[in-house]
């Protein structure tokens, strides 16, 4: 336990990076009602979430918005207040940098906790590695438990938490029955792909005028976000014939999956989202099923269809032994984890171990520096590699 946690309730600062880890770190912030004092804040990065974002993710869980502070900022916060659990609810290049380049290993908080704020299956080596230097690895499922924990390097004392991936909701209304599409920023790759997949649900909206088809967007043209949207479904549509039923949305998808009598996407985390809400799901399979698609997890669910499909409006039910070995487990067990750590306090006096200790040439910790900062990096690493940023953060990272 640290000096903070002594004598009344524990402390934990939770930190963001972006729109969708924000959303995940309210939820988790939430796990934490009993006998902690919680905090919330965003670190001012290379997807910074815009203030409609931020209100949009918040969704009024919070008794007020969040703090956006400078990650010089949020080291100094840290090594000053030592808070008992650190929550880092960013992407891995940034995890990276705040443990191991800010901070130089100095451990400044009993527990240091992270993970994914959607489906994490399967995992990745790097989005492993990255943050395999934290205490505990929050994931939601199963399936995913044995997959991460199957990855951590040999020898390396890090536990896997459970927490759940959805929070229930009251749904919205509406006015007219509706389906529902929620685009993936990465998948279909091509935007020839991502044109059929547009054609798919004009289709749709044309041969069911009694229905919207709602594309529930991410953000405004301009927007960051993790992962960088190419051929956004709204920019496709400025040169198509689009049916007057065929509306574009933004908001929290809660509001969207009242009157909803089917859920469609190629890889969404949010098709959880409509399952937990007892909405009807099609995952589409008409540009693959794979990890590089981000749907292999649905393999067994029973919900994959095509955009055949889709125009028929046949959408599925879940096997319950999918679902029960995928995201809608019975127990969650994180805080519990971090609460024991605490009690034992072995590793308060430690140091963060770099599990890439060695492979972080000079080239790389510049090129993970510009993706996890991008403008916002004020160092001469940034303003050297300023004419490289375009290349260098081409992918965003784990």
């Amino acid at each position: 336990m640290t000096d903070a946690s002594a004598g009344g309730a524990r402390r934990a600062l939770v930190v963001a990076d972006s729109d969708s880890y924000l959303k995940w770190a309210v939820t988790r912030a939430a796990d934490l009602r009993e006998g902690w004092d919680v905090e919330v804040v965003v670190v001012r990065n290379a997807v910074t979430p815009s203030p409609a974002q931020i209100a949009s993710a918040v969704d009024g869980r919070l008794g007020e918005p969040p703090a956006v502070i400078g990650l010089d900022a949020l080291a100094a916060r840290l090594r000053a207040e030592r808070p008992d659990l650190l929550l880092l609810a960013c992407r891995g290049p940034l995890i990276e940098l705040l443990l191991l380049d800010e901070l130089g290993g100095e451990r400044v908080a009993g527990v240091v906790a992270t993970g994914i704020p959607g489906i994490w299956y399967p995992p990745t080596a790097l989005g492993v590695s990255l943050r395999a230097g934290c205490d505990l690895l929050v994931v939601h499922s199963e399936r995913e438990r044995d997959a991460v924990a199957a990855m951590l390097p040999s020898g390396r004392l890090t536990d896997v938490g459970l927490a759940s991936l959805l929070t229930p909701a009251e749904v919205g209304g509406a006015a007219r029955p509706r389906v529902v599409f929620a685009p993936q920023a990465l998948v279909p790759a091509t935007v020839a792909q991502r044109r059929e997949l547009l054609d798919g649900l004009v289709e749709t909206a044309r041969r069911h005028p009694e229905l919207d088809v709602v594309v529930k967007l991410r953000g405004e043209a301009g927007e960051a976000q993790t992962h960088a949207e190419h051929a956004p479904f709204d920019a496709l549509a400025s040169d198509v014939d689009v049916p007057g039923n065929l509306v574009f949305a933004r908001g929290p998808l809660r509001e969207y999956l009242g009157e909803c009598v089917g859920f469609v996407t190629v890889s969404s985390t949010a098709a959880l989202e409509a399952l937990d809400a007892d909405v009807p799901v099609l995952i589409l399979a008409d540009f693959g099923v794979s990890a590089d698609v981000i749907n292999a997890v649905f393999e067994g669910s029973g919900l994959f269809g095509d955009l055949a499909d889709l125009a028929d409006l046949r959408f599925r039910r879940p096997d319950p032994a999918w679902l029960a070995r995928n995201y809608f487990h019975a127990h969650d067990d994180w805080t519990e984890q971090v609460g024991r750590r605490l009690d034992r306090g072995a590793e308060a006096a430690g140091r963060v171990p770099d599990p890439l200790a060695g492979a972080r040439s000079f080239p790389r910790r510049v090129r993970r520096r510009l993706v996890a900062l991008g403008a916002e990096d004020r160092t001469w690493a940034g303003r050297a590699a300023l004419p490289l940023r375009p290349w260098l953060t081409r992918s965003r990272g784990a």
